[in-house]
Order: C-alpha cells, then structure tokens, then sequence
C-alpha cells in the first residue's frame, strides 16, 4: 500500500503537461507563441467593464447637428422690376444693391453685389448668386430704394422680385443771431453715416435747405467742417418727404469790416478775401466797388486773412491778422498793390 500510494503521489508531481512522449523520443519546446495559444491569460482580478462613452453612442448624430441644410456649391438668381413712386421719371441712371440680409437666416452665404444701369431699363437679372439671406433694393440720386429681404433656399432659387424706388426728401432749418433775427450766410454742414458731407448756406430769413435727401441717419454741424461756428453736432433722423429741424440760435459773435484801397487810396473792387479764426469760423469774398467786405457771425478770436487782387502779381498779396470779440465790429483797412 505505501509503493502504491508513493506511485499516485509521484505521479501527480510530474504530470506532462497534456501528452505522453515515446520512449526514447526528446521533448521539445513549445514556441512561446504557441504556448500562449494553448494557456489563455487569466483576466485581471480587478478589471471591471467599461460602459461606453456617451459621446461614442451620439457620434454617428454629430454630423446631422453641425451641418448645413445648403447644398454646397448651389447657385441662384434674381430677376425683376422696379418702379418709381410719385411723378417723377424713371431716373435712367440707377444701382441695383444687394447685401447680406440683417435679419434672414443663411445671411452668412449671401454675397455683396452692385450693378449699374445707364439705360434707363426698369427690369434686371442677376445670376450665379449664393443660395442664402439677402437684403435688395434700387438706388438712384434723388430717390430712396426700399429694400427686400429675399432668401435663396432650395425649391426657391430663382425669384421674381418687384421693387420700389421713390423720390427722397428734404431738410430745411432756420438759424437765428443772439437777438433773434435771421442769421445770413451762416454755412451748414450735413454728414452722412457713410462719411459724405453736403453744404448748404442759409438765406436772408435765415432758412438752409438739403434736397433730395436719402433716409439715413445724418449729424449737422453749424459752420463749415474745418471751421465749425459751433461746436457741437447735432443727430438728424431722416425720412421723406421732408424733415423741419429746430431753429438754431447762434451765441453773441462778432465782425469783421475790410476795407482795401490801392497806394494812391482808391478803393479796390474784386479782391479776393478769405480768413479763418482759430476758435472757429471762416469767410470768403470779395470786395465790392468801395473796396468793402463785411464778414459776419465770427466766433471771439484771432482771424488770419488773405488778401489778393487778380489783376496784381502774387508778390502784392497781403496777409493779416485780426482780433474779433464778441458782439463787436473789428475794422480791417489795408492798402494793396504796388
């Protein structure tokens, strides 16, 4: 019984490791590779499953989130007709604008274009356009274009469009002296938000006049731009027909009288005079048949003036300052010529 139960223990302590060698037969190693084919690894005592990312399960959505409904590389076109309200002619110059819409959506495909007619045609086509938001309308001096947003999407690319251009408007004001009464020849300068400036000079009841004025927003300045009379500018909104602005009261200001005579004392007619004040303000004219020019509405400071006659050569010309104060009269007597 012992060799018996010593021939089981033996026998459990060299146990091949799966097959019976022939006698006399070598054993042979068993590639390392195969080795791991035959013993699978055991897994890790403390691995545990993974769920799967939630990105990973929304990932095949992620496209359809971000991606545009516009074909890509689909074009349009335009085409229409434009008429003019009122009874003025249809003007035989005119533009045709389009822009990215303010508000419509796919604004952002939208591509700026400016055609000019100089036939006085009132139908247009425009092609190869982006699909997307647009902002349309006609312009033409002295009229306003109203503008249509159209969008270019897929089953609407080629619109007919009717659009509508009517006759732009007017601002008129009144600039009144320190004391009340009409203030002539006082310069008014009007600026457009895109930077354009026009000029207009008010009459002898004081009244200035812009016509054929745009919608827009403006800012008016009494005075010229680089010699404001006053400082501040003024914010004009401007719809047509027409647009009466506030009267405008100037400050006390001052004058200047200039009188010129030749060397024998004779008055000079025609001279040319233009001065400017450093606190502002600015002139020009010429001198009448006495040799006179009054200079009115000056803001208080030193005035720098030239003076020449047409008929003399330029070495005659004279150059001189003056001192202006408020509500007073500076005289300014020159003698011109050789």
């Amino acid at each position: 019984m012992a060799g018996l139960a010593g021939f089981f223990w033996l026998g459990m302590e060299e146990r091949p490791s799966g097959r019976t060698l022939a006698p006399g037969a070598e054993a042979q190693l068993e590639p390392e590779g195969r080795a791991a084919e035959l013993i699978p690894a055991a897994p890790p005592r403390t691995s545990t499953a993974t769920p799967p990312a939630a990105d990973a399960e929304l990932e095949p959505f992620a496209s359809a989130r971000t991606s545009s409904t516009r074909p890509s590389g689909k074009q349009g076109s335009m085409r229409g007709h434009v008429t003019v309200s009122g009874e003025e002619p249809f003007p035989r110059v005119w533009r045709l604008v389009l822009r990215p819409s303010l508000l419509l959506p796919e604004r952002e495909h939208a591509l700026g274009r400016t055609l000019e007619f100089t036939d006085g045609r009132e139908d247009f086509e425009v092609g190869e356009l982006p699909l997307g938001g647009y902002d349309v309308f006609g312009e033409a001096e002295g009229f306003n274009g109203q503008a249509l947003s159209v969008l270019l999407e897929p089953g609407s690319e080629h619109p007919f469009l009717n659009l509508r251009m009517v006759p732009a408007g007017r601002l008129e004001g009144r600039i009144l002296d320190a004391r009340g009464l009409a203030a002539e020849g006082i310069p008014v300068t009007l600026f457009a938000v895109e930077g354009a400036a026009r000029e207009a000079v008010s009459d002898a009841f004081g009244v200035f006049l812009f016509e054929k004025l745009p919608d827009g927003a403006y800012e008016l300045l009494v005075g010229k731009e680089t010699a404001p009379l006053l400082p501040e500018r003024h914010p004009v909104r401007f719809l047509a027909p027409r647009l009466t602005f506030p009267d405008i009261t100037l400050p006390a200001l001052g004058e200047i009288h200039v009188r010129v005579v030749d060397s024998f004392e004779r008055p000079l007619e025609g001279v040319d005079v233009r001065g400017s004040g450093n606190n502002g303000g600015a002139f020009e004219g010429k001198t009448d048949y006495d040799g006179r020019l009054h200079a009115k509405h000056l803001p208080g400071g030193t005035f720098r003036i030239r003076l020449q006659h047409p008929g003399f050569e330029e070495q005659y010309a004279r150059r001189i300052s003056v001192l202006v104060g408020p509500g007073l009269v500076s005289e300014a007597p020159v003698r011109l010529g050789p």
